[in-house]
């Protein structure tokens, strides 16, 4: 859990870091995007300006230009606009006169390049231009040129956007745009970092039932180890008296060659129990799986195993002959009964009693097996009695399978050992038709 939260930590400074670099960017792209829209309306909406003075108010004239008229037209256009500039200008970009203190242009020549381009496209596209005020921040304009009978006598250039007109829409901006972006851009970063907390937490909660899943396997990993045992120690002796018969042959009697072939056979079959048992395990926990339901008397199907085991004269039976169907795969239950009879048979000490019983509860039919014995280990008993408990290194395979069929049937099951008394329960629900 330590190491998970150690790699979840390190995801959530990443993805805070990545958040807040693109809020940053998007707050930029906003930004831009905003002050394009901006010029790029302005600057349409005042295309005319200039090519309005040149037809009515130019101060070109053939007496050459006229200052007196183009302060009226400086004073005109700034109650047309009064955040324009006008700028006049001879034919090569020489500003011919500008209203206003001379020293405080810094640029006394403008590029006729950006004027051409705005007269080639009608003042239709977002195009700046140099600010001879200030050259090195470019301004949206409108331009004209004035054509007189000789030819092109110059242009009128107007800055859109005084210094004045400037500092005070900063001056708004600042006080009333910055405070609601930085208002809107602390919303989305704080739902945005909330709404990554929240599935960040589900796939750590994920990643951990996975961690779980991961140490189960590795654990039931240890019980196939030990399993591998269980086949390879009855194939090492019979290989050993195989490997003994076929050294010997001629050397032993018949009766000593048939002890030692039955021994082989003996632990062939040992070890065949246990695969056959193995492929039942593993069709069980095929997730494919569906146990074959059917109606049938329980007490008829357990007194066939109990005859099969031949074990009766040993056996304590009480309330066999109860006649509760139960609906439920018979060849299933036939294996809990007779992997249940078997264990029974194996751990009870000479003299021990085993006692098998069936008793009709309500709408339940209680089975249940007793024996003498060594108690059951506490770590088996938890496994048995909590199906999300964790396989143990060395359960019996028998009980494995026991435990998976009930599990899959739905049925109620328990374990304990008291006072040397080893004694398994089940309860099935009760079939009617």
């Amino acid at each position: 859990m330590t190491s998970s939260f150690t790699i979840f930590r390190r995801i959530y400074v990443v993805i805070f870091l990545l958040i807040a670099l693109l809020v940053v960017i998007f707050t930029g792209i906003t930004y831009m995007a905003t002050t394009n829209f901006y010029e790029m309306s302005t600057q349409l909406l005042n295309k005319d300006v200039a090519a309005h003075i040149a037809k009515f108010t130019s101060p070109y004239g053939r007496e050459g230009f006229d200052r007196q008229k183009a302060d009226s037209v400086f004073y005109e256009a700034m109650v047309i606009s009064p955040s324009a500039e006008v700028y006049f200008l001879d034919t090569t970009g020489e500003v011919i006169y500008f209203h206003g203190d001379s020293s405080a242009i810094k640029s006394h020549h403008i590029s006729l390049d950006h004027i051409r381009r705005y007269l080639a496209v009608g003042g239709t596209q977002h195009i700046n231009g140099p600010d001879p005020r200030d050259p090195a921040h470019p301004k949206i304009f409108s331009a004209a040129a004035v054509e007189g009978d000789s030819g092109r006598l110059g242009y009128i250039y107007v800055i859109l956007g005084s210094a004045q007109y400037r500092s005070v829409t900063q001056m708004l901006y600042n006080s009333e745009v910055t405070p609601a972006v930085l208002v809107t851009v602390a919303a989305i970063l704080t739902i945005s970092l909330l709404i990554t907390l929240f599935y960040l937490q589900r796939m750590r909660l994920r990643f951990d039932e996975l961690v779980d899943v991961m140490g189960k396997r590795f654990r039931e990993g240890d019980f196939m180890v030990n399993l591998s045992h269980d086949l390879r120690t009855p194939l090492a002796i019979a290989r050993g008296y195989s490997e003994t018969l076929l050294l010997k042959k001629g050397d032993l009697s018949l009766a000593q060659e048939k002890e030692y072939l039955e021994l082989v056979a003996g632990k062939i079959k040992q070890v065949e129990g246990v695969v056959n048992q193995l492929f039942e395990l593993a069709k069980l926990e095929s997730p494919n799986f569906v146990p074959h339901r059917e109606p049938f008397v329980f007490g008829e199907m357990m007194g066939e195993v109990l005859r099969a085991v031949g074990a009766q004269d040993r056996i304590e039976q009480r309330g066999v002959e109860d006649g509760s169907w139960i609906e439920a795969d018979v060849a299933m239950m036939e294996r809990v009964v007779q992997n249940l009879l078997v264990n029974a048979l194996a751990y009870t000490p000479d003299g021990g009693r085993i006692g098998l019983s069936l008793a009709r509860v309500g709408n339940e039919l209680v089975f249940s097996i007793e024996n003498d014995g060594p108690a059951l280990p506490e770590e088996l008993l938890a496994w048995l009695n909590r199906p999300d408990a964790v396989r143990p290194s060395r359960p019996a395979v028998g009980l494995t399978i026991v435990r998976k069929v009930l599990l899959v049937h739905g049925y109620v099951f328990h374990a304990e050992s008291v006072a040397g008394r080893n004694r398994f329960e089940v309860r099935m629900g009760v079939y009617r038709s």
